[in-house]
């Protein structure tokens, strides 16, 4: 398995439109970026930037975020992500996170993800959708 190097940043940018905000989600009454969403988009960058060092047969599950949503942005900005990997122990991955709109900080989580197999993850997946059918 691919080694992991401590400090490691991964970056993404994504763009706020009206099916992202807490009014569409239903998380708020505003046309802002929704907590929901930026939760998705902290753990997306966190996701993509493993899977391209990550042998094919596995990938990572998140297991825990604990976030601070700090302040609002409107439809139509740009959002920058950064994920930067601060432990590896075994198959738990832990990551600072924070979100930068055009104007200032908006957002910062500890992300905790978990390496897995695919197969074995798919197939419990599957035993428990067969159960309840």
């Amino acid at each position: 398995m691919e080694e992991f190097r401590i400090g490691t940043c991964y970056e993404k940018k994504f763009f706020i439109n009206k099916e992202d905000t807490a009014l569409a989600l239903g998380s708020g009454g505003e046309e802002v970026l929704a907590t929901p969403r930026l939760v998705a988009w902290m753990e997306n960058t966190a996701f993509e930037g493993l899977s391209i060092i990550l042998p094919e047969e596995n990938t990572t599950v998140g297991t825990h975020i604990d976030l601070k949503h700090i302040a609002a942005s409107p439809v139509g900005m740009e959002i920058n992500v950064r994920a930067t990997l601060v432990t590896h122990e075994k198959r738990a991955l832990n990551f600072e996170i924070e979100a930068w709109d055009q104007t200032e900080k908006i957002g910062e989580a500890i992300h905790q993800r978990f390496i897995v197999d695919k197969g074995r993850f798919l197939k419990k997946v599957l035993k428990k959708s067969e159960m309840n059918n």
